[in-house]
């Protein structure tokens, strides 16, 4: 079997020979594809080769342990996507939370259960399959998008979104830093969905916007310029509309369809358009034509 009919590449670490003949014995059994490696080097230099589907890292190994792998993983703007699920005896308990802080999204005890490990690696590449889906699809839709954890320390990033920070000064991987401390600070006060926040310090004026969860731990935020901003505020103080029903004519004026509209602001087309029926009346119009045409003769003449 090839690795492009695999149900997966499974990336296996552990300085025990015995351990990983079972694992891969097991694995491949079941219709993965498997490499090996005997630390946590080794691990690293087979990702960056490879870039597997999961890992499977033992915690206690030679060289370089599994947290530290993990942590460089991590660190790899190339590799950071890739699920880690850390194998642990019982005394290594204590390294656990220092384990899933490092980025690992779940943990194994050994001596392994097989049944239990081979779910784990199913349900894990299947909601890592789902987020890349949506990562992916929000890159096609060019969508100011990125997500992070609690501490603003970057997960993924569209291109449209890393364009507009290197336009306002901020560049993903030299001076995140600038506006980190912001970010983390506000995620720690556990935002309602759709709060923002306006970044500080940056060359043109942006603005996030919380648009949910994607995983217990990451964050996942829109970034708003200042042209939008902008017409936002025009559009809601002269039409006398709430916020969502300004952002979503703002969307309408882009020429975005409802379930376009739905998935910039993180809702339904249902619920787009019964902002819509709002503000066709607030404008005193029938249909989206007539409400785009409204709108784009008022911003214009602004």
């Amino acid at each position: 079997m090839t690795p492009k009919d695999s149900k997966g590449i499974v990336l296996i670490a552990d300085d025990s020979a015995e351990a990983l003949g079972m694992l891969n014995t097991t694995l491949v059994s079941y219709g993965y594809t498997v490499f090996v490696a005997m630390d946590g080097a080794q691990a690293l230099a087979i990702a960056k080769q490879m870039v597997p589907d999961m890992i499977l890292l033992d915690i206690m190994m030679p060289t370089m342990n599994g947290i530290e792998a993990c942590k460089a993983l991590k660190a790899d703007s190339e590799l950071n996507h890739i699920p880690v699920i850390f194998m642990t005896g019982l005394c290594d308990q204590e390294h656990i939370l220092e384990g899933l802080s490092a980025g690992a999204v779940d943990y194994i005890n050994k001596p392994v259960n097989l049944d239990e490990l081979l779910a784990r690696v199913k349900n894990h590449l299947k909601n890592s399959q789902s987020t890349r889906s949506a990562q992916s699809a929000l890159n096609e839709l060019g969508q100011l998008t990125f997500t992070c954890d609690v501490n603003a320390k970057l997960v993924w990033t569209s291109i449209s979104s890393r364009k507009l920070l290197t336009k306002a000064g901020v560049d993903v991987n030299t001076n995140f830093d600038a506006v980190a401390a912001q970010i983390s600070e506000w995620l720690s006060r556990s935002p309602a969905k759709h709060s923002k926040l306006s970044l500080k310090g940056v060359a043109t004026p942006l603005q996030l916007s919380f648009l949910g969860k994607p995983t217990p731990r990451e964050y996942l935020l829109r970034i708003t310029e200042d042209d939008e901003i902008g017409s936002r505020r025009l559009l809601k103080d002269r039409f006398a509309l709430t916020e969502r029903e300004a952002e979503v004519l703002f969307w309408l004026s882009r020429g975005k369809t409802n379930r376009e509209i739905g998935q910039i602001i993180s809702t339904s087309p249902r619920t787009v358009n019964k902002h819509l029926e709002a503000v066709f009346r607030k404008l005193d119009v029938e249909n989206r034509s007539t409400a785009t045409a409204v709108c784009l003769s008022f911003l214009g003449n602004w």
